[in-house]
């Protein structure tokens, strides 16, 4: 599994009553501005305005941006790479009703879990959104385009964004590789769209599962004794909406995938992948199929 640092998931992530226990001079933007570092960069006027806000320092949790800066202006850049914070509870969302028009680069996702799902008619697709990625739902004019669509937002797991705005724009040009290192979180989210359109296109929906799941450990998973665990809640409706099938087949599928020790759910209610040394041959099989014989079956360490 990669490093979860260049993914952009921090474990030093702090949640939000560790911020507050640390002190309000943590996330507070009147605070910020007695440090002495601060008052260059924000106008009198929006310290006034956000002096009652909850703040973040982008950088103490997104160890991915912090990474590609050198050492020595790491803590310059995070005293000012500093960002108010959208916290979204379990549930469906509607970022209209969050004014994310600030928002001039996007929204950083810096924990938590949500599913985009798009609508063209009575066919849904969904698309998972995890720590790390940008967002920026403003743009979507599915009501206005030729083929009309609907996007609707579902919180998984409680989530916080941090909003990019226009002052954090100018932060950030300070240190281009923090821009480069956004750019590319756009990128790979279209990199990965293009990985499930394919898997979409698989035939069978066990196989289709599996890859999905695989595709998932690339980013999520964490290697065990007892195979790559993928702490996701995702229930079997949520994934039918992920990977294109209907929530019976998807059951029926899990079933499968378990009985043949492929993917199965722990006690916790995680996700765990058999190992193997060659997981896509693994999900593919020769002929479609999944665990198919030969060298795509699965080897246990």
């Amino acid at each position: 599994m990669r490093d979860a640092a260049r993914r952009g998931a921090s474990p030093a992530s702090r949640s939000v009553g560790d911020a507050r226990a640390i002190g309000a001079r943590e996330i507070r933007a009147s605070n910020l501005r007695g440090s002495g570092t601060w008052t260059s960069s924000v106008s009198a006027f929006e310290q006034q305005n956000r002096s009652t806000e909850h703040f973040v320092y982008v950088l103490d949790h997104d160890a991915g941006l912090r990474a590609v800066l050198p050492e020595s202006e790491r803590a310059r850049a995070r005293q000012h790479a500093v960002a108010s914070v959208i916290e979204l509870p379990i549930g469906d969302w509607d970022p209209e009703r969050e004014h994310d028009g600030d928002a001039e680069l996007g929204l950083l996702v810096l924990e938590g879990l949500m599913i985009r799902d798009v609508t063209i008619a009575d066919a849904r697709c969904g698309e998972l959104i995890g720590p790390g990625m940008l967002l920026r739902p403003g743009d979507n004019r599915g009501s206005d385009a030729p083929m009309r669509h609907e996007v609707g937002w579902r919180v998984v797991e409680p989530t916080r964004l941090a909003v990019l705005d226009r002052r954090f724009v100018r932060v950030a040009a300070h240190w281009p590789a923090l821009m480069t290192a956004l750019v590319s979180r756009a990128t790979e989210r279209a990199h990965n769209l293009g990985v499930m359109v394919s898997i979409h296109s698989l035939k069978r929906v066990d196989t289709r599962l599996l890859a999905f799941f695989w595709h998932l450990a690339d980013r999520f998973g964490k290697v065990t004794a007892d195979g790559v665990l993928v702490p996701l809640p995702l229930t079997h409706r949520q994934l039918a909406l992920l990977v294109g099938a209907q929530r019976p087949s998807v059951t029926s599928a899990l079933g499968t995938l378990a009985e043949r020790s492929l993917l199965r759910r722990d006690d916790r209610g995680n996700w765990l992948l058999a190992l193997a040394d060659h997981p896509d041959e693994v999900a593919l099989g020769m002929d479609d199929l999944v665990g198919a014989g030969g060298r795509g079956a699965p080897t246990q360490s």
